[in-house]
């Protein structure tokens, strides 16, 4: 486990790890958090992503993870882990409420002049308020103002 010395201990890491005998899959490598506890001075690892019991002790680095469930669990576990994470960045309420604000936020842009009319149209259109907008009479006489140049 020399590999475990070099990490940072006030951190969580997914590492490879085998199962039990008493698994479903006794020969199978899984996925299971690993982190330091400090009064056992030692690396310990939780049970496998799938919900299986492992066997204390991560394997090698690198070591093909063989559980399709616990393989299916990885991106998640592998954002949560990451430095930075914000747990409101997985939380629905949080996210729809960034949404709403940012869809407030385009409602109220301008879009007067020609080069941020396109642009804004598109972002709208992405954040489903596209048809929730009119177009004002002076982006009419734009668009009026573009067909007649281009005649």
């Amino acid at each position: 486990m020399t590999e475990m010395t070099e990490l940072d201990k006030t951190r969580r890491y997914l590492r490879p790890v085998a199962a039990t005998m008493i698994s479903d899959d006794p020969d199978g490598v899984h996925l299971a958090v690993s982190s330091w506890l400090p009064m056992f001075d030692a690396w310990a690892t939780g049970p496998g992503l799938c919900g299986q019991s492992m066997q204390q002790g991560a394997l090698p680095e690198g070591t093909a993870v063989t559980c399709a469930e616990c393989q299916a669990w990885r991106p998640k576990y592998e954002r949560m882990l990451a430095p930075g994470y914000n747990k409101d960045d997985d939380d629905p309420e949080a996210l729809r409420a960034t949404l709403e604000r940012i869809r407030a936020d385009v409602r109220g842009m301008c879009n007067c002049c020609l080069t941020n009319r396109d642009r804004l149209v598109r972002i709208r259109r992405e954040l489903g308020i596209g048809d929730e907008w009119d177009k004002t009479k002076a982006e009419q006489d734009a668009e009026d103002l573009e067909s007649e140049e281009t005649r």
